[in-house]
């Protein structure tokens, strides 16, 4: 049975908001909002983040919306079927989603940001080079989850250049790697596990892994004792909702540039409640063409270099790539 232990939780008001204090005093409270999600990334790999400047409005209406949706009739939803674009963006049914070779049950809309025709994925024919696919039922679901998409980025620019104070870097010192930043969207829906099918097909609802991004943020519905994290005892926490925050966890390309400073950590979803569950994490992640290799800074730590660099739209297509295992598209 997974523990209660909490995670940190950080307000990061001192980025987001508008200037109130002195300069000195501004930087002061920057530097210890930095310092703790510094040690948050090093410790634990995951915290809850307040004072983001993300309407608490928008939040629940984009967990409305991905409720709707999921609750419309399965033909409905397979009109966004990703057989109809590039295998990446657009509709899983129950099960198509795949963590290491283990079917997740759980249905989902996958959201990636948008290229242009001369981009390397287009030209190249490679996954992720379609459309993103959009209900027209819900109404107002594309206009509402873009507007989400710009906060989010915005959000997690303020966080980059927390995590760069707190490494002792310039405030700024990410930007060359983040000024077209590339992300990620996911739209989950969880219907409740069978408990009494123990650990087999319906058995998790989404698998154990680590992100494989930067940054993920994480809005879920009240829904309790379904998102888990392990500690580096190797020990399961629920990470259970608390309204007005976001979950903020960190991915591979911050092992990386930290060399192991920071640690992406290993979470599952198992969710064996009553309620259907619907999260959507954001994944902000570094530019497509971004060289990711460990930091001098991290390297005077860490001195002995454990990772080659790696081009993040590279990395990101190789984990797509197996994300999936899809059935007949006519099939019931």
């Amino acid at each position: 049975m997974p523990s209660s232990l909490t995670l940190p939780i950080i307000d990061i008001s001192a980025f987001t908001t508008s200037p109130k204090n002195n300069d000195k005093i501004r930087r002061e409270l920057k530097i210890k909002t930095a310092q703790k999600i510094h040690e948050a990334c090093r410790d634990v790999g995951f915290f809850y983040l307040t004072g983001h400047n993300v309407p608490q409005e928008i939040c629940e209406q984009v967990l409305k919306l991905a409720n709707e949706f999921f609750h419309l009739e399965d033909a409905e939803k397979m009109k966004l079927s990703i057989l109809n674009e590039d295998m990446a963006r657009g509709y899983q049914r129950l099960g198509e989603n795949v963590t290491k070779y283990q079917k997740d049950w759980h249905e989902a809309l996958d959201y990636y940001k948008p290229i242009t025709r001369d981009h390397y994925l287009a030209k190249n024919n490679l996954p992720l080079r379609g459309k993103n696919q959009w209900p027209t039922n819900p109404l107002e679901f594309k206009e509402v989850f873009e507007k989400y998409v710009n906060y989010m980025i915005n959000l997690g620019e303020k966080v980059m250049s927390a995590i760069a104070l707190g490494l002792g870097l310039e405030e700024n010192f990410f930007e060359k790697f983040l000024d077209d930043p590339f992300w990620v969207m996911r739209v989950i829906g969880y219907p409740p596990l069978d408990s009494s099918e123990g650990t087999d097909r319906v058995g998790v609802s989404c698998g154990e892994h680590t992100d494989y991004g930067c940054l993920t943020f994480l809005n879920q519905d009240n829904t309790r004792e379904a998102l888990q994290v392990q500690t580096k005892e190797g020990e399961w926490i629920y990470a259970n909702p608390i309204p007005g925050s976001f979950i903020v966890n960190i991915g591979d390309m911050l092992n990386v540039w930290t060399n192991d400073v920071y640690r992406s950590t290993l979470h599952r979803v198992i969710h064996k409640g009553n309620s259907y569950r619907v999260s959507v994490p954001f994944f902000y992640e570094p530019n497509f063409d971004a060289k990711i290799e460990p930091l001098k800074r991290c390297l005077e730590i860490n001195p002995v270099k454990r990772y080659d660099s790696v081009i993040y739209g590279e990395h990101l297509l190789k984990k797509v790539s197996g994300n999936f295992e899809i059935v007949d598209k006519q099939a019931s």
